[in-house]
């Protein structure tokens, strides 16, 4: 991409949908900054389907909704048995606009 050239946005749902569960980790963490205990959080990615690639050179790894209880099982290990990279056929990509709000703006936790 040319310097200076912003990235188009790009919302992805099912093509039924459907909601689906993006497979991700979560870790308290201790800011040494404010010695303050903060979630830090990571989405786990793999390589792109057909419908990705143009767009990215990675895509978000989703979960079965009958994979959800195994994958939230606390465990020492991710179970990447059931991490999927969707067939692009099962999947949109539509343009949108520029979104206004920012990552500083959305609190993840904030209603917890």
């Amino acid at each position: 991409m040319p310097k200076g050239q912003k990235k188009q946005k790009y919302e992805f749902t099912l093509r039924d949908q459907e909601p689906f569960g993006m497979a991700g980790v979560w870790k308290p963490w201790k800011n040494p900054k404010t010695e303050q205990w903060e979630r830090t959080f990571a989405i786990i990615t793999g390589e792109p389907n057909e419908l990705m690639q143009p767009i990215h050179d990675r895509m978000t790894t989703f979960l079965e909704p009958r994979d959800y209880a195994e994958y939230l099982e606390p465990s020492g290990r991710v179970p990447l048995h059931l991490l999927r990279i969707l067939p692009a056929d099962q999947m949109r990509a539509t343009l949108v606009g520029p979104s206004t709000i920012t990552h500083r703006q959305v609190g993840l936790f904030d209603s917890q």
